[in-house]
């Protein structure tokens, strides 16, 4: 079920915008207040109306093209849907359902529910699982309930007003497992088992212990074992995303269908690389692909690395402003992965100085000693430049041999 395009228009600060997505990775990036989170948030409306996390206009319009089972669908809400406008509280006057176009089946956003057999499932940028109290296994949504709850949650889940109980998953599935009615729950269980340790950073060796009478799931890394919310911010934010994508699939699709390792959806996921270190964000691309390997991913991202570590065709590039009436957006066919950081920073991220502006002052300060053939201040100011700087900064190294030619002319 990769979604094909999205097509928004008079949208938050959009124009007419219409975005083109592969059926991997997609990674939206940009400057800061580009439209990045806006990009997930737009395809979320078209799950179920909801007036209240973005400003709609009276003309504003939006739908996603996607493929389900091989028939060619559009969902989301045409133009003159829109009753009133107010902020945080815009309300619907019809159900417009969006234009038509030959050998595509339109459906308007309330009736995303009964078209998706599996919603796409949206994760926001806050990812922390907080300390809960688990008495027990808890009775499981049923399938169409499932999926109801994935597209009326889409936009609450995409700013973190809802959340995913990880713990209570985990004490459920470690109960469940080993019942004759659990088979494909159990391989899935297997399947995560023996992915964490492979998703996980270089040498980490993470990976599920036990769950006591407590019921408190607990985890081994680094040769020491923890509890699920004595993980680190990195890992917790890590297990919530691939527990999600379980639960969700688990949830939505029928009986023997429910292999996650076959499974074919779209995830959107705000700030992918959100608490993970720098060496985690140039792998993390290729475990979630081991991991879920038939599953699109449209991701917001800030992280050189983690574009670094992206495919020909995987990074949609957005621009800081949108002064003209349309724009249509692809993936690049550039690959990235020889580029330095600080390149990507500039040029994809629009990052206009990477200089450390202390470090600037003083490397000024030391050459302005030096035309004023101030000796005592050159040394002063290269004291201060030699205890923020790298040990092998050359700059260090032309400025220690400027001091010596100093001194010595001022021995002779």
């Amino acid at each position: 079920m990769p979604i094909e395009k999205l097509h928004v228009k008079n949208l938050k600060h959009f124009p007419e915008i219409n975005v083109q997505f592969n059926r991997g990775f997609n990674f939206i990036t940009g400057p800061n207040g580009c439209g990045k989170t806006s990009i997930l948030a737009a395809i979320a409306h078209t799950l179920s109306w909801n007036g209240e996390y973005s400003r709609h206009k009276e003309n504003s319009e939006y739908w996603i093209d996607f493929n389900e089972a091989g028939e060619k669908y559009r969902c989301g809400l045409g133009p003159g849907f829109l009753g009133s406008v107010s902020y945080r509280k815009d309300r619907i006057s019809i159900y417009t359902i969006p234009p038509a176009e030959p050998g595509v089946k339109t459906v308007a956003a309330y009736d995303a529910k009964n078209t998706f057999k599996l919603p796409p499932l949206v994760i926001g940028a806050q990812r922390k699982i907080a300390y809960k109290s688990i008495s027990g296994v808890v009775k499981e949504n049923s399938m169409q309930e499932s999926r109801e709850a994935y597209c009326s949650t889409a936009l609450s889940s995409l700013y973190n007003e809802h959340s995913r109980e990880v713990k209570q998953w985990l004490v459920n599935r470690y109960f469940m497992v080993d019942k004759d009615w659990a088979q494909e729950e159990k391989l899935n269980w297997e399947h995560l088992m023996n992915s964490l340790p492979e998703i996980a950073p270089f040498n980490s060796e993470f990976r599920y212990v036990s769950t006591g009478r407590d019921l408190e799931p607990v985890f081994r890394i680094y040769d020491k074992e923890c509890f699920l919310e004595e993980l680190s911010s990195g890992f917790q934010a890590m297990l919530y995303i691939i527990i999600a994508i379980f639960e969700w699939v688990e949830s939505c699709l029928p009986e023997g269908e429910r292999l996650v390792s076959q499974a074919a959806g779209t995830v959107l996921i705000d700030e992918l690389d959100n608490h993970l270190h720098p060496e985690w964000q140039l792998t993390v691309r290729r475990g979630i692909e081991a991991l879920f390997p038939n599953i699109q991913f449209i991701v917001t991202t800030h992280s050189p690395h983690l574009l670094a570590s992206a495919q020909e065709n995987e990074i949609i590039l957005l621009p800081s402003s949108y002064p003209a009436e349309r724009y249509d957006f692809e993936p690049s066919e550039q690959n990235y992965s020889g580029w330095s950081t600080d390149l990507i920073l500039t040029e994809l991220m629009g990052v206009k100085s990477l200089d450390n502006k202390h470090y600037e002052k003083l490397v000024n300060a030391c050459y302005e000693s030096i035309k004023e053939n101030n000796l005592s201040a050159l040394k002063e100011n290269y004291s201060r430049l030699l205890s923020v700087s790298h040990p092998g900064d050359e700059v260090l190294i032309v400025l220690k041999t400027r001091i010596a030619g100093m001194e010595a002319r001022a021995d002779d």
